[in-house]
């Protein structure tokens, strides 16, 4: 993992800092650095000391955590405009989840200690941060009902659809191939299904036109129906 320094303005593109004064951007950006991730080298590990977070600007990270039985358990896909590790500037306990690079990767990392003299001198960080975290608390809650709410074709749809948004390359027609491959294994973790229930819903939309395959990589074939299938 390499480490380098960069112009502070790359700060607002982050949704964490976003909306900040350039001012504050500019003295947050004076302790933070960037990082370089290759594929498939990790930037955390869960119980690792939490000491600071990460905003990203380019490549996909896999957050996931390991079950009781060896397991691993994807928990979200996350990519530019994303900041991981946000909570340890608060709270300092132990990180939560493993974090994977499943594309290269560049991120601005703020240690916890740096983010703290910066703040209580510009108290005004301490409020945007409640706002942004109230606001992505008020989404999970959201979330965790649709879940509960959605049955499993609902779900499925939900993560194609993100998968496509991290992973997609756009064909013709409107239709978007996910150029990462996933197990159906993995895809049932992600909606907290059986795998062999994903198999059949799978199945049954490839007769319906709306998934296929192709050199093993998923292809939505109409995001607007799947789309669709997510409302409740």
């Amino acid at each position: 993992m390499s480490v380098r320094h960069f112009d502070g303005s790359i700060l607002s593109s982050s949704a964490l800092f976003a909306g900040l004064e350039r001012g504050t951007l500019d003295r947050l950006a004076r302790y933070s650095r960037l990082v370089s991730l290759e594929k498939n080298q990790r930037l955390f590990e869960k119980d690792d000391p939490s000491d600071g977070c990460y905003a990203i600007f380019e490549g996909i990270l896999k957050v996931s955590i390991t079950s009781s039985d060896g397991q691993e358990v994807l928990l979200a896909m996350l990519g530019a405009g994303d900041v991981i590790g946000e909570m340890g500037l608060i709270d300092a306990q132990p990180r939560s989840a493993t974090a994977t690079a499943l594309k290269p990767c560049t991120l601005a990392y703020l240690a916890s200690r740096d983010f703290k003299h910066v703040a209580d001198a510009n108290p005004v960080i301490y409020v945007h941060m409640l706002e942004i975290l109230a606001a992505r608390l008020r989404t999970s809650n959201e979330t965790a009902t649709m879940q509960l709410l959605l049955p499993l074709r609902g779900r499925l749809a939900q993560v194609f659809l993100r998968l496509a948004e991290g992973f997609g390359e756009p064909l013709e027609g409107g239709r978007v191939l996910i150029r990462q491959k996933f197990t159906q294994l993995e895809l049932a973790r992600m909606t907290g299904s059986a795998r062999e229930n994903v198999n059949r819903q799978i199945k049954q939309w490839k007769r319906e036109h709306l998934v296929s395959r192709i050199s093993s990589y998923y292809c939505l074939e109409n995001t607007g129906k799947l789309r669709q299938l997510t409302e409740l």
